[in-house]
């Protein structure tokens, strides 16, 4: 009796263990501002000791793409890819709202609007398969320009920030932090998300494949956001300090203005479901309750 007890504890721990994960959930994200308190919470070691590995990116286009070919567990993107996402599972899934794009996702040019809508030809440098491509559909319906007037050259964000100030019409579509270095160059802000009354979305999307393999993994990551932004909040210097090794910002006060462009909207949905109407299948997603951090 004892022996066939022994056996059968032996193979109760067996398919124990072979119930749990064997590797790190990985989370697919690019350098955007407001996943930044994904990069905190990777550099004060929190990640690790959730079982959580970042797979950082060069885009959102890339992002997706890595989520598309199952080499990530989790999405962090705007409502465009988590779109195209999540179709494949039939709109099902959760989602961690990070923020909304309050003047954070760019339109730099080294022409003013007046003078683009004169031009023949406009060098354009956006990533096509992003949000990018919404905000500059945006952008032409309400100045009036033509896509005869358009030449799309597509080029991730990390490419595009490194042009060089150019004579010809040019426009560049980007984000914080991004904008920073075209900014040094001599190219000005001409539009934003902002401008244009574009609602544009952060979050982090779990299929449901990953919802069922990793649970806590998932919960623990939520956790992790919320505690990462109170921390934000409440050490902000030491925040920045831990993040800058990956966003480069040339000081406290660049980072300052980088935050100013995004709003928020981790435990507050009350915008989120105000302007649903103009928010792409977050009525069909569930949105996973943020934790409530004590003041």
């Amino acid at each position: 009796m004892i022996r066939i007890f022994a056996a059968i504890l032996v193979v109760m721990v067996f398919l124990g263990c072979e119930s749990q994960p064997t590797r790190p959930m990985l989370v697919s994200t690019n350098l955007w501002i407001g996943y930044s308190p994904l990069y905190y919470a990777q550099k004060k070691g929190w990640l690790r000791q959730n079982n959580i590995k970042l797979v950082q990116t060069i885009s959102l286009g890339e992002s997706f793409k890595t989520f598309e070919s199952g080499a990530v567990d989790m999405l962090c993107g705007t409502q465009y890819e988590i779109k195209k996402a999540s179709k494949s599972y039939e709109n099902s899934g959760g989602i961690i709202m990070f923020n909304r794009s309050d003047g954070g996702d760019k339109i730099l040019s080294n022409f003013s609007i007046e003078e683009l809508k004169s031009k023949e030809k406009i060098d354009l440098y956006l990533e096509v398969e992003s949000i990018n491509s919404v905000l500059f559909e945006h952008f032409m319906q309400k100045y009036a320009l033509s896509k005869k007037q358009i030449n799309f050259i597509n080029k991730t964000p990390d490419i595009s920030s490194k042009l060089h100030m150019r004579t010809s019409p040019t426009v560049i579509v980007t984000y914080s932090p991004y904008n920073e270095n075209l900014e040094k160059q001599g190219y000005k802000e001409i539009s934003s998300a902002k401008d244009s009354n574009l609602f544009v979305l952060d979050a982090a999307y779990a299929p449901p494949k990953t919802m069922k393999q990793f649970p806590r993994e998932v919960d623990r990551l939520n956790f992790l956001i919320a505690k990462s932004l109170k921390d934000l909040e409440s050490k902000p210097k030491e925040y920045f300090k831990l993040i800058n090794s990956e966003f480069n910002f040339d000081s406290y006060e660049e980072f300052k203005i980088a935050l100013s462009s995004i709003e928020w909207i981790y435990d507050n949905y009350s915008e989120v479901i105000n302007k649903r109407a103009k928010i792409t299948n977050t009525e069909v997603l569930k949105l996973i309750k943020p934790y409530k951090m004590e003041k």
